[in-house]
């Protein structure tokens, strides 16, 4: 059976530094199975909504683990399926056209470390098995080379999506989701934990520089605001709202940040309605100019969320953008 623990993480990093916000029972309780978990080999998977704090979470388990090597994280759907394999296992000089260079990979790179799997549900049927054998043996041959190429590397994977229900669907390997299991953190969203919000919205003030009190009625407005961005997003709204405070983080400074959000960032398309969400993303890459990045700016939402999105709607950025350029 695997270790699943219900976690309310509040991660904030500036620079180099990561800080867990938080003094409830549920952060010591946190702490506590960092400690634990940390120093070990055994694989974890962090779940959570988008701004949650997986990839903090991530950086802090390694952090403690006293391991040597480095935090090596990637995003497995920022990646074409067809570079997937040099980016994660690497290349030899003159494995192909362009090769100029040996490259690594980022597993390679995370030997001695831990190599942070981020958005792993975006993963394709065809490239899991490829990354389950590495994961079960440090074993992997870079393209091109004549042998296999070993790396000690700690897996920690994140997901927005539950793997249970991906394996269900017959999108995940169940072989992969349990291997990537071994301890399951799964981090609760803002709106569970609005409580939080009063020492999250202080820190973030002191991060910014400016000695500003927080008013009453400020801080019951940013309580009662649907965060579907969660501690990221109510960190952009704080730093804003420090942007147009005077002598104080009053109401009306807070009003004034959320005014100037693109409304679009509140956008949140019911589940099922996959019609609505691809008419809802055309639309916003319209007004982009069909560049996906700045559409996924304008959505609120991670640019490889975006990348899925696009991918499980059938949606071609790139021969649209051809076709927009021949009408021309």
């Amino acid at each position: 059976m695997h270790a699943v623990v219900l976690v309310c993480v509040i991660m904030i990093a500036f620079a180099n530094d990561v800080t867990l916000v938080g003094s409830s029972s549920p952060m010591r309780q946190l702490r506590a199975l960092i400690a634990t978990v940390a120093p070990t080999r055994v694989p974890v998977l962090i779940e959570g909504e988008t701004g949650t704090g997986k990839e903090l979470v991530a950086a802090l388990l390694h952090r403690s683990s006293g391991r040597s090597g480095e935090f090596v994280a990637f995003n497995v759907c920022a990646i074409g399926d067809s570079m997937f394999e040099d980016a994660l296992f690497g290349h030899t000089k003159g494995a192909y056209t362009g090769a100029l260079s040996e490259s690594l990979g980022f597993l390679r790179e995370a030997n001695g470390g831990t190599a942070f799997l981020d958005e792993i549900s975006g993963l394709p049927l065809a490239l899991q098995a490829k990354l389950l054998r590495a994961i079960e043996t440090g074993v992997f041959r870079p393209i091109g080379a004549s042998r296999d190429a070993r790396s000690d590397f700690r897996p920690i994977a994140a997901t927005n999506e539950s793997l249970t229900m991906l394996v269900d669907a017959g999108r995940f390997r169940a072989d992969l989701r349990h291997r990537l299991s071994g301890i399951v953190l799964r981090l609760p969203s803002l709106t569970e934990r609005a409580d939080d919000i009063p020492e999250l919205v202080a820190h973030f003030i002191r991060a910014t520089g400016r000695a500003l009190q927080l008013s009453a009625d400020a801080l019951t407005l940013l309580q009662e605001t649907p965060w579907p961005g969660n501690v990221r997003e109510l960190k952009q709204v704080v730093d804003s709202a420090v942007v147009f405070a005077r002598t104080a983080l009053d109401r009306e400074a807070v009003e004034t940040a959320m005014i100037h959000r693109t409304p679009a960032s509140r956008t949140r398309i019911s589940g099922g309605a996959r019609l609505a969400e691809r008419t809802e993303l055309v639309h916003v890459l319209e007004r982009a100019d069909w560049n996906a990045e700045r559409a996924a700016t304008t959505l609120g939402i991670h640019r490889a969320t975006m990348y899925r999105r696009l991918k499980r709607h059938g949606i071609d950025v790139r021969a649209e953008t051809l076709a927009r350029a021949n009408r021309r």
